[in-house]
């Protein structure tokens, strides 16, 4: 097998051939050329690791040092240069060095060849080590841009751009990071972009449903278990702070978890260690990206988030706009989800988006960027011909059915026959609506609705309506 390929450039072909039979005796491939147009001609096909080249060469339209500033202002392949040659002054050998050769060997009484193998040696593994780095980098690189790709964080307003800013500052310096925002506002695109922010990219990242679990599992995802620990433990299982330890746990729906595992998951914030269920405590050090559809009000009331693990992380809270507060991104977002069906479904479209702003904004989009999503897939798999009269078409539809929708509410108002509980159970349904809508924030929807903040109160009370002790402010 060889150890490497050698490219010699000299005009002593005989010198030439004793230093060939000497590489190649040691498994080397080895080629000589003996002049500029020659080597320039093979340096390509041939491909080595490491030159050897002359200074002064009889007969070439280049010498050596005029060849070595070719290969590296021209050149974009990682070649190895080691410089043999006699007689040159001081300043020839450090502008020979300032151009990257590896090595400068001098002819003569102290020539050697055991030393030159060494040279040569160290100068392949040094450039198999460089490759080797590169390629890494590459690879990296390629997985950030899939990664971007998969999940792009679209969006020039100037909510989102504080979001991403918010973001890459806890990412960057190696923060937990807390996400909040309504179903559909995009946190497992801030997750990803945090994670690609941050300098655990590359190192495990996994995502947890906490809604999706029961207690005993949540436990055991979380911490991992021994085998035996609990029924139908027939195996040890590795929990997910364990496997992303050095890297990003992405834990969804968090208010979902109870106080007890809550306070298992702020000891291993705290102290870097966890309890596996039924087995040992184990050190971790893992960065956590928590997630939740709850308000500032649900986090902060003890009986839905432990009031510890909040001040831990009360700090890192980055809140997602809903859409309907990122009117200058509606257009961007709806131009990368036809752009990415397009593909898809091979449907050519025909538009002129900036003029559709004014039809995508009447309509409040409660499930956000999911429904926008949803909506334009919806579009494409049914169109053939995506044009502006198509998508307004759609829209138009749509805020319909939702009209039918509040029309067949409306018919129980109507069916009752005293005015007065119709108008108290219209009422009352318009505040629920609009208090749900803004987060249950009482302040934030009375504003919404123009009234005074305590009209509102002496309403709820008036209609008994019962709201979350997380949603008062």
């Amino acid at each position: 097998m060889s150890k490497g390929k050698v490219l010699i450039l000299e005009d002593d072909v005989v010198l030439a051939d004793q230093i060939a039979l000497v590489l190649k005796r040691f498994t080397y491939d080895v080629m000589i050329t003996s002049n500029s147009d020659a080597f320039f001609d093979e340096l390509r096909v041939f491909n080595p690791d490491v030159i050897l080249l002359d200074v002064f060469l009889v007969g070439s339209k280049l010498n050596g040092i005029e060849v070595l500033k070719h290969l590296k202002t021209n050149m974009d392949l990682n070649y190895k240069v080691i410089v043999i040659s006699g007689e040159v002054s001081a300043n020839q050998v450090q502008e020979i060095r300032s151009m990257g050769a590896y090595h400068f060997i001098e002819k003569g009484s102290s020539f050697s060849t055991n030393q030159l193998l060494l040279h040569i040696d160290n100068a392949i593994t040094l450039k198999r080590q460089e490759e080797e780095h590169i390629g890494l980098q590459i690879e990296y690189i390629n997985l950030k841009k899939q990664f971007t790709r998969s999940f792009p964080f679209i969006g020039e307003s100037p909510a989102i751009k504080k979001v991403r800013e918010q973001i890459h500052k806890l990412a960057e310096h190696g923060e937990d990071l807390f996400l909040l925002g309504e179903t559909g506002t995009g946190k497992e695109v801030a997750a990803n972009y945090y994670y690609i922010s941050s300098n655990r990219f590359g190192k495990p990242f996994h995502t947890l449903n906490c809604s999706a679990l029961t207690e005993t599992l949540i436990e055991s995802e979380l911490f991992g278990h021994v085998k035996g620990s609990f029924t139908n433990a027939d195996r040890n299982k590795t929990g997910f702070f364990e496997e992303c330890s050095n890297g990003v746990l992405f834990l969804d729906e968090v208010t979902n978890l109870s106080l007890i595992s809550q306070s298992k998951i702020l000891r291993a914030i705290e102290n870097k260690e966890i309890q596996v269920v039924g087995g040992p405590m184990k050190k971790v050090n893992t960065r956590l990206i928590f997630a939740s559809n709850a308000n500032m009000q649900v986090l902060s009331h003890p009986d839905r988030f432990r009031r510890d693990l909040f001040y831990r992380i009360e700090g890192n809270i980055v809140e997602l706009p809903p859409l309907r507060e990122r009117e200058e991104d509606i257009l961007l977002l709806v131009s990368f989800f036809l752009t990415s069906f397009t593909n898809k479904y091979n449907i050519n479209d025909q538009l002129d988006l900036s003029t559709l702003k004014k039809h995508l904004l009447s309509y409040s989009w409660p499930g956000n960027i999911r429904e926008l999503r949803n909506f334009c897939k919806f579009v494409m798999i049914n169109e053939k011909n995506i044009t502006n009269n198509v998508i307004i078409k759609h829209m138009n539809e749509k805020i319909n059915n939702k009209d039918a929708q509040r029309d067949m509410e409306n018919v129980r108002y109507v069916n009752m026959n005293n005015l007065k509980e119709s108008m108290t159970e219209y009422e009352r349904d318009y505040l629920i609506h609009h208090l749900a809508l803004n987060s249950w924030q009482v302040s934030k929807t009375a504003r919404s609705i123009g009234i005074e903040r305590t009209t509102l109160y002496k309403k709820i009370k008036q209609f008994g309506i019962t709201l979350m002790p997380e949603s008062t402010d």
